[in-house]
Parts: structure tokens; sequence; C-alpha cells
């Protein structure tokens, strides 16, 4: 405090004697003057009312009783210029207020938070109408009571909570959870919670303020990609079985098939080396006979095993000879019946789709033949702008499905990847003795030739 209160009170008697002699406009400015001093010098509103009640003992209730009505008048404005330095600076802290509440509001509905304002001595609370949407509630529908939250939470997180908060409140620790609540209509979402305790010179926690953030989307995101992943060391780990069980069926093939050919074409080749007498043709026609059929039999199993690798027939002619080829094989194979639908004319699959087409109706057969008990299978090729529909239907056993175990389950989730590959998705059809029915769906724009677009 600069200006002593007594030198104030001195100044402010002597001004306001001068004003009640003249009540001139100097004698305003110097009220506010003085008004503007005691404000800078952190004086109080009940200092200025002292100062004022001395001034009405000096200078009202000794004065005339004919004068006292307007020499009270006059004082009563004295003192209200001296006040208005206060009143300005009053209205001016509601509008830094007023400003401050404004920009903190914009801020928190910016970052879509609910506010919660708790009182842990008395236990009230109260919480915000973002908060509570965020609950499933309108504003009116919760009451601002702490239990209501409480009743929320995922029984199975609540005690975790707890004991944060405790922590908080008893040893300062950080408060900062994530959690499940019930919504309203009984929905399940995922809440982060922050809070920041207040506490008096005691130790004693008298206010905790804190927010809610509702991040479903980001836990419905993070549960998607730990499945992804965890698919895909599965499928990783598919895939070596599979090229293992590959490499020993190839190794068996051509052992017993090339393997024993093979000493056969030898054994028939080392009679060439017996001599008779010399009066027969030599060779004779029926060694080389033989001879010439097992070279034809050596041909036609290194093309089954080349064509199990890699269908060359798919390299020659197009995708859908290849299919045509495939299904009269699985069903010469496998005495299953295949209807087609193929509208073979009304798309031009580019190269860089076939072999991955190829392999998904080749994999779904596969299973028809391994898991279904079918008699019959229905497969399609339709296009149904801007699609290409491939679709696997058959009449077996059928499955229970969810969505991403059951039979064959490694190999559906090949198809999807080979079908994602081209941009397109794997659709299941089935339960229990209803069959079991793949459909692949593929945009045109990703295996149709440029030309055919």
């Amino acid at each position: 405090m600069t200006t002593p209160l007594s030198v104030l009170r001195a100044e402010y008697l002597s001004a306001l004697r001068a004003y009640l002699e003249r009540e001139s406009e100097a004698g305003f400015a110097q009220a506010y003057e003085l008004g503007r001093q005691a404000m800078i010098d952190a004086m109080g509103l009940l200092d200025m009312a002292a100062l004022h009640r001395a001034a009405l003992d000096a200078f009202v209730l000794p004065a005339p009783a004919a004068d006292r009505a307007r020499l009270l008048e006059a004082a009563s404005t004295f003192f209200n210029e001296l006040l208005a330095p206060f009143e300005l600076s009053i209205e001016g802290y509601r509008a830094a207020l007023a400003a401050s509440e404004e920009r903190f509001q914009l801020a928190v509905s910016g970052a879509m938070a609910g506010l919660w304002d708790w009182n842990p001595q008395t236990d009230e609370i109260y919480f915000s109408p973002h908060f509570k949407r965020i609950m499933g509630y309108d504003d009116s529908e919760l009451p601002n009571e702490r239990q209501a939250h409480l009743q929320a939470i995922e029984v199975q997180d609540l005690e975790r909570i707890t004991q944060s908060l405790q922590s908080h409140l008893d040893e300062r620790r950080v408060y900062d959870v994530e959690y499940r609540i019930r919504t309203k209509l009984g929905e399940l979402r995922w809440v982060h919670a922050q809070g920041q305790a207040m506490w008096n010179e005691n130790g004693v926690p008298y206010r905790m303020v804190g927010w809610i953030l509702d991040i479903t989307d980001r836990k419905r995101n993070e549960e998607a990609l730990h499945a992804s992943r965890e698919e895909m060391r599965r499928l990783s780990a598919h895939v070596q079985h599979v090229r293992e069980e590959e490499k020993a069926r190839i190794a068996r093939e051509l052992h017993d098939d090339l393997g024993q050919q093979l000493t056969a074409l030898k054994m028939a080749t080392s009679m060439l080396d017996y001599r008779a007498d010399g009066k027969k043709p030599w060779p004779p026609k029926e060694a080389l006979g033989g001879i010439y059929a097992m070279i034809d039999e050596l041909v036609r199993s290194v093309r089954h095993i080349a064509a199990d690798l890699h269908p060359v027939i798919l390299e020659d002619l197009g995708l859908i000879p290849a299919i045509e080829n495939l299904i009269d094989e699985f069903s010469a194979r496998y005495r299953i019946r295949v209807v087609r639908r193929i509208e073979a004319g009304t798309i031009a699959f580019n190269r860089e789709c076939r072999i991955e087409m190829f392999r998904i109706v080749q994999e779904a057969l596969t299973n028809v033949a391994r898991h279904s008990g079918a008699t019959e299978v229905v497969l399609e090729f339709l296009r149904e702008d801007p699609h290409c529909i491939v679709r696997i239907a058959d009449n077996g056993r059928g499955a229970v499905h969810d969505g991403s175990k059951g039979r064959h389950s490694f190999g559906l989730l090949g198809m999807r990847e080979r079908a994602t590959l081209l941009g397109g998705e794997i659709r299941i059809l089935t339960q229990p003795g209803a069959g079991f029915v793949l459909t692949a769906i593929f945009p045109l724009a990703s295996i149709e030739t440029k030309d055919a677009r």
C-alpha cells in the first residue's frame, strides 16, 4: 500500500469539503482521481466506505437540519464518482472472466471431452452436458451424482479405477485411466479419463476436476489391428506348413511316379544290350513300343506336376479356359457335379488378376472336396457393374460361421488375402445342414484390361 489510509482520509475530507462548497466539475475529477489512487494502493470498498462514513460525520451531521439533505445528496454523488474506477475494474474482471470461460468451453468442445468437477469431502459432483452425451443421456436425464457414473462403469474395470483415484488423492499419483462404460442404451464404450485434485494446507483434497474422452473408435481400431497381426502370424505359419507339405508331395510324386517309370525305362533299355540270334530284327518292335509308352507316361507326369505348380493353360489361353479345365479335372477326380454359369465374354481379365482368381476358385473347390460332403457345386462368374462376382455354392453339410474360424479357416484366410490384393473381398454364407456359399467380389477396375474399361 503506497499511500497510508490516514493520508487518503485527509485528502478525501479536503476534496469533499471543497466540492460541498462549490459542487464543481473539478471536484468531480478529484473524486475520480482519489478513487483510482485508492485502487492502485490496493484499498478495498470497505476502506472507501469507512472514509465516506468519516466524511458524513464531519460535514453532514453537524450541519443545520435545513442543509443536511442537500449536503447528503452532494456527498453521495461525490462518493459514487470515487467508486467509479472500482466499478470499471470489476466490469473488466467480469468481461475477462467471461472471455476466459468462453475460450475454455470452446477448447473443451473442440476436444469432445466431457468435464466433471468433484468435491471429495461432500461428494458433490458436476457433469458437463457433453459428459452426459458421451454416456448417452440428455443434460436433464442424468443426475449430478457420482453414483450415477459409477453404476455405468463395467464391473471388471471398477476396482482398477477406484484404486487409481485413491492413489491420486492419497499419494498424489497421476490419475490417467481408460475404462468401459455402459451407455443409456446398453452399448459398451471406451473412455479415457484424466483428473487433477487440489489439496489444502493440511494435505486434505477439497476439489478434483477432470474430463473423459470417448475413445471407442480408437480401441476398436487397436483390436482390429491386433486381430489382423495375429491372423497374419497364423497365416505365415500356415504358409510355411503348406510349403513343406507341397515339397513333400512333389517329392512323393517324383519318387513314386517318375522314379518308378524311370526305373522301368532303365530296365527296358537294358534289354537292348541282350543279343539273340542275328535272324530277328533288332531292336524288337515290342520293346520299342513299350519304351515309347513309358516315355509318353513320363511326359504326362511331368506336365501334371508342372500344372499343379503353375497352370500353363492360364498363361496360354487365359482365365476362363483354365477354370473350365480345372472344373473338368475336379469333376473327374472327385465325382462331384459342377453346374457352370460363366459369362465368359463379358469381362476381359487382365494378366495381373488371373493367378489370384484362379487360386481362389481352386482353393474353394478343394475345400468342397475335402470338407463338405457335397454332391453338387454351382460355380458362377458374373458381371454386375461395377463388380465381377465369383460365387461357389455347394449342397454339402455346411458349417457354423463365426466370421473368422470354421472348416478350412486357413484356406479362407488365404483367399481373403488374394482378394484383398485385387481390391476385393470374400463373403461367406453358411449354416449347418444348409451348404456353403463363398462369394468373391472384385472391382472391375482392378481385374479388367485397360482397353476393356
